[in-house]
């Protein structure tokens, strides 16, 4: 298994396709009687559903990113991007994507915990990263690597995030 990092030059704008299918998500739930109650609760979709989306490394809006691809007998099995952020000292995972065929071996782990590392041997204070409400496979293992919700934005893709029930989901891990 190796780590390996993917020069600027040759991956800028790699396009990474990501597509998930999902049976739940998390509904945005507010209290009309309280101004700052939200809650997120899992719930079912009449039918499973299936997301699919282009993510693209060293985008020219990052400010200081690396990007990693995992690699096991001259196979990629998935790729990290991480972002330093200095005016917050955070770490952004920014694209993380273990290819359909490679999940639940173990290896989103391993990209996560190279997140880790760098934050560490950086000293970044924290870790982020942004997933949807209905990508609760997702949500579940980053929860399952110590990530916590740190916020939400209720109309980040649209202004019918919650209708859709795909509503921008913030996680931080803390060192």
């Amino acid at each position: 298994m190796e780590i390996r990092l993917l020069d600027k030059n040759k991956f800028k704008d790699f396009a990474l396709e990501f597509i998930y299918t999902t049976s739940h998500y998390y509904d945005v739930e507010r209290n009309p009687n309280e101004i700052f109650s939200i809650s997120l609760v899992k719930k079912p979709f009449a039918k499973e559903v299936k997301k699919s989306f282009i993510g693209k490394l060293y985008e020219d809006w990052l400010e200081n990113p690396s990007a990693f691809s995992l690699n096991k007998d001259g196979q990629v099995l998935g790729y990290l991007e991480v972002d330093r952020e200095a005016w917050n000292n955070r770490l952004r995972i920014t694209e993380i994507l273990v290819l359909d065929e490679f999940r639940g071996r173990g290896y989103g782990t391993i990209l996560i915990n190279k997140a880790k590392e760098i934050s560490k041997e950086e000293g970044f204070r924290e870790i982020i990263l942004e997933t949807q409400t209905c990508n609760t496979r997702a949500i579940d293992f980053y929860i399952k690597n110590g990530f916590i919700v740190n916020g939400i934005d209720l109309s980040c893709y649209s202004n019918d995030d919650v209708e859709k029930k795909e509503v921008r989901l913030e996680l931080v891990y803390k060192l």
